[in-house]
């Protein structure tokens, strides 16, 4: 069976990332607002949306090097581990040099400026800034080849832990920038020094030090390794190119549309809460996800899936209770975060919020099938979701706005998940699919519900009227709602390991 232990770390290493990423979202960004007003933020959100698609670049390389790496070092093969991790580097290291000079060319003659549409900030900052951002974010790229070696051999928990920290000190390095004065350009340069060079550095010469034997320099791929790896790539490249299209898209049609820097505000605003909800059971579906993979390589596909289900199962519950949380407390945390309550939209968050509801089931199946590199179905997902994510936005807005978009985000997502039910009923590695969707909807809505009516019933006892008061609400709601359901729904291995660790604790007064 997977490591338990792992399994653990994984989840809690991404807990911390979790809360890293909240620094940098919740503070920076209520910081920001302060001080720059909304039009401001909503340029600078612009421009980093179209830094950040630069990510597609990657095209899913990572995970299949990844899955073939971990596959190599489950079975003991040190020189097949060697060849994919050389190769990995090797690929990276010329696209991403390829991708530097053109977007160094590009900024310098302006053929950028063409993807922006800014009020706030002057072309030449804008390109500035533009850069900044998109080498840092081409630097993630070439650190990717250190965290799939990282999470092959079992390590995926530090790899996390450590990114997170260099989050926390690019995060506080721009708060203090903002805090005096600061603008979009010193924000860029702070997270290209840090979470790009200064990352990528520290892991490049730790992995060397950790794995002398089993890494080395970058490598060229022979054919037959292209067009191995080309029967993987061309479905998990939609595995990258999808979530970027999904979260940058709205933001430049948004742009593009001349949408007012207020109301893209409030769009981004809603859209973090909910990606954090997104992101927190993500983080329980990956976790786990690497631990359970090596099960599926040693062909217990079956023992696989029925641990995957009952992860699912936890994560569903997790995501219904954090719907709740959004729907009860998102007003009175917008007005602590930026000072104006009326950028949080009920009806914003909750089109927004829906669709994870609906499709949370599905991660944990698709997650399998990904880590075990068996990507088509996962693939097709992700096309469908490109497609009609793009189409429906531009729709939605011509027809209806800011809110016409996020119906139309809402409604692609659930089509593009919810269509693949039936190839995945088909599948044999899924018995008792369809049971497994049910009680998690289940889970899902009863989460949800009584989230709701605990939440309201504190508001109405103990109104949030000071940042005390809501941090009290919150806190009680977590000890009422959060936490007994995480417990009631952890999966019985883990659940029997926890009380072993407190049990000892709880008998120590006696002895």
């Amino acid at each position: 069976m997977a490591s338990l232990r792992r399994m653990t770390s994984n989840v809690a290493a991404q807990i911390f990332a979790l809360a890293a990423s909240l620094t940098d979202r919740i503070v920076l960004v209520g910081l920001m607002l302060r001080h720059w007003g909304p039009d401001l933020f909503a340029d600078y959100s612009v421009i980093q949306s179209a830094s950040t698609l630069l990510l597609i670049a990657e095209l899913g390389i990572q995970i299949y090097f990844q899955n073939a790496e971990q596959a190599a070092f489950v079975t003991g093969n040190k020189t097949a581990f060697r060849r994919y991790a050389a190769i990995h580097l090797g690929i990276i290291a010329t696209l991403v040099a390829a991708l530097a000079l053109l977007l160094t060319l590009a900024t310098l003659s302006g053929a950028t400026d063409r993807l922006l549409h800014l009020n706030q900030i002057d072309t030449r900052a804008a390109r500035v800034t533009l850069w900044f951002l998109a080498a840092g974010n081409l630097l993630t790229i070439v650190r990717s080849t250190t965290t799939s070696i990282y999470a092959a051999t079992g390590n995926f928990a530090f790899t996390v832990v450590m990114t997170a920290v260099a989050l926390i000190v690019t995060t506080l390095g721009s708060l203090l920038a903002v805090a005096l004065g600061a603008g979009p350009t010193s924000v860029a340069m702070i997270y290209f020094t840090i979470s790009g060079a200064g990352s990528l550095a520290y892991f490049l010469l730790d992995v060397r030090r950790r794995f002398p034997d089993w890494v080395g320099g970058p490598a060229t791929p022979r054919l037959a390794e292209l067009r191995e790896a080309g029967v993987h790539l061309k479905w998990f490249s939609l595995q990258v190119v999808g979530p970027t299209v999904w979260l940058q898209a709205p933001v430049l049609i948004f742009s593009a549309w001349g949408v007012a820097g207020r109301d893209i505000t409030s769009f981004l605003l809603i859209r973090t809460m909910v990606n954090q909800i997104r992101q927190a059971f993500q983080f329980a579906t990956i976790g786990a996800g690497i631990e359970i993979a090596p099960l599926a390589h040693r062909g217990d596909i079956l023992g696989a899936w029925r641990l995957s289900a009952r992860v699912g199962l936890m994560t569903t519950v997790l995501c219904g209770a954090l719907v709740a949380a959004v729907l009860i407390f998102g007003a009175d945390v917008t007005r602590v975060w930026t000072g104006d309550e009326s950028l949080f939209s009920l009806p914003i968050a909750i089109y927004l919020l829906a669709p994870l509801l609906a499709v949370v089931c599905l991660q944990q199946p698709l997650a399998l099938l990904q880590y075990s590199n068996k990507s088509r179905v996962p693939g097709l997902q992700r096309l469908m979701q490109i497609v009609l994510g793009p189409l429906f936005c531009i729709i939605g807005q011509s027809l209806y706005g800011v809110t016409g978009l996020v119906v139309g985000l809402a409604i692609s997502e659930v089509i593009a998940n919810w269509a693949l039910l039936p190839l995945l009923a088909e599948m044999t590695v899924f018995p008792g699919l369809m049971r497994y969707c049910l009680n998690s909807a289940g889970a899902a809505v009863a989460a949800t519900a009584a989230g709701l009516v605990i939440g309201f019933a504190l508001l109405r006892l103990a109104p949030a009227t000071s940042i005390p008061a809501l941090g009290l609400d919150m806190a009680l709601w977590t000890l009422l709602t959060l936490t007994p359901m995480m417990l009631a729904t952890l999966p019985e291995p883990v659940r029997q390991s926890l009380w072993r660790l407190l049990r000892p604790a709880a008998k120590a007064p006696q002895d």
